[in-house]
């Protein structure tokens, strides 16, 4: 999804996960693991600046006032991985952003 003047959709295979992140399990992400493999994806892409961000749970993050969510899917390859799924946004963030 395109938010702002950022395309922040992405993917990533648990296979993925592990060989990047090798600290996050896939399977029992924790909050700060959501926030990781988000600010991950995001950096990947080309124009991204990291605002500001924080943990929210264990299927959600904020990052730049948007609320993602690393939503579980099969890929195209038939393999476990994540979407970025945009939430909702928050004015009282988008103030604060740097």
């Amino acid at each position: 999804m395109q938010t702002g003047d950022f395309d922040y959709s992405a993917s990533i295979s648990f296979l993925e996960i592990r060989e990047s992140l090798p600290s996050v399990d896939p399977d029992n992400l924790t909050a700060q693991n959501v926030l990781d493999v988000l600010l991950h994806l995001f950096q990947q892409k080309p124009g991204f600046v990291d605002r500001g961000h924080e943990v929210n749970n264990r299927e959600t993050a904020w990052v730049n006032a948007y609320l993602f969510r690393l939503k579980p899917c099969i890929d195209a390859d038939g393999m476990e991985a994540f979407t970025v799924e945009t939430v909702g946004s928050s004015v009282d963030r988008m103030a604060k952003l740097r």
